[in-house]
């Protein structure tokens, strides 16, 4: 019988990771994106805080400020990523490529990170939406977490 709520949470845990992520994979056609896209001039850059919790299975949530053509327009993130464990709280900053529009920024972003964090700590992580944008963070993070995975993120133009 304990066996079989073991099996039952497991089961339940991975679909409730995987479902959302592949909810926003359903709407990225990554187009490649090739270190040419990276080595220049970004088309906008932004601040950012979240807030991470990861025991294999994870989510964040957080907010930022993305500066384009001289203005700026915050906007919320939520997430949730597969691989790591522990809880961290970052602050980032990050280069924006191949936006042509501020409409293009908005929508769900899937990428791969690594990072760890031991009170404080720094990672890197590379998205890509639907629309081709590629958002590359720099981040600090404090708190304890190994984050070694695939997360999915979906951004939101605050109102």
């Amino acid at each position: 019988m304990r066996k079989t709520f073991l099996v039952a949470g497991i089961v339940a845990t991975f679909i409730g990771a995987v479902l959302p992520q592949a909810s926003f994979a359903a709407d990225t056609a990554q187009k490649p994106v090739t270190q040419q896209d990276l080595d220049g001039p970004p088309d906008a850059t932004l601040n950012f805080e979240a807030k991470q919790l990861r025991l294999i299975f994870g989510g964040a949530e957080g907010r930022g400020v993305l500066h384009y053509k001289g203005k700026d327009y915050p906007f919320r993130m939520k997430g949730v990523t597969v691989g790591g464990m522990g809880y961290t709280e970052v602050e980032g900053t990050a280069t924006v490529h191949r936006m042509k529009s501020l409409s293009d920024f908005p929508g769900n972003y899937q990428g791969i990170g690594v990072g760890a964090a031991l009170v404080e700590g720094k990672g890197a992580t590379s998205f890509q939406n639907g629309k081709g944008v590629v958002v590359t963070t720099k981040g600090k993070s404090s708190g304890v977490a190994l984050n070694l995975g695939v997360s999915s993120v979906n951004i939101r133009m605050k109102q």
